[in-house]
């Protein structure tokens, strides 16, 4: 089954792992493999394309483009890279964060109603080729001496519109292991997967950001910029 896919990036973060094949050692590279390498014959690219010119357009007519594409995608994917916040602007002047915010509207046009797209952060590596600035592991023991691996998400260094749609999930299952809280299951509406586990079984994880999607009303959204 084929997905219309948005995907949100910083063009301009020299930060990351360079791709085999790549131009610029940005996430553009990135966006570029997947659309000639990752994507089924079935997936619809809903990014601006490399011949797209956005630099003569206003900021108000270039929501407008990428308002429509989103609204015509199901699936958004916001490509997480080091440097992607820029902390001396407000997020609702930055696109990353609008483009969020949109992806989880429910739109109605011409008498259709829609859901909110299905969104899937895909964690790139840094220049050293790890993900740790964002991903991190790590191991506990439960009681019946059985041996868990535990993610934690840095969630306090991307958007905080991303952050604040992660672990809201309004009934979670939730243990206390050595004073931290481990969540179980989907608890967030955006699942954050690693780039090299994310293009090694895309289909997965489409299927699953849509399953979460379908089980919206299971989470607390917020569409709110700060």
């Amino acid at each position: 089954m084929g997905y219309k896919i948005f995907v949100s990036y910083k063009y301009q973060d020299h930060d990351v792992a360079k791709l085999e094949g790549g131009k610029n050692q940005t996430p553009r590279d990135y966006v570029d493999y997947l659309k000639k390498i990752s994507f089924s014959g079935d997936d619809v690219n809903k990014a601006e394309i490399a011949n797209e010119d956005y630099s003569g357009l206003t900021d108000e007519a270039i929501r407008k483009c990428l308002a429509k594409k989103i609204w015509d995608s199901s699936i958004t994917l916001v490509l997480i890279s080091p440097n992607m916040v820029d902390l001396a602007q407000a997020e609702k002047t930055q696109w990353i964060p609008w483009e969020i915010a949109q992806s989880l509207k429910t739109r109605t046009k011409i008498a259709k109603r829609t859901l909110p797209n299905a969104i899937i952060a895909v964690v790139l590596p840094n220049v050293s080729g790890k993900y740790n600035y964002f991903v991190n592991y790590w191991k506990y023991i439960d009681q019946n001496n059985q041996q868990h691996l535990v993610r934690n998400i840095s969630v306090n260094r991307t958007f905080k519109i991303i952050a604040r749609n992660m672990f809201n999930l309004k009934e979670p299952m939730v243990d206390f292991v050595s004073g931290k809280k481990v969540y179980h299951g989907n608890s967030s509406y955006i699942t954050v997967v690693e780039w090299n586990k994310f293009i090694k079984n895309m289909d997965y994880y489409f299927k699953k950001a849509i399953a979460i999607r379908n089980s919206i009303a299971d989470y607390n959204l917020s569409e709110k910029l700060d």
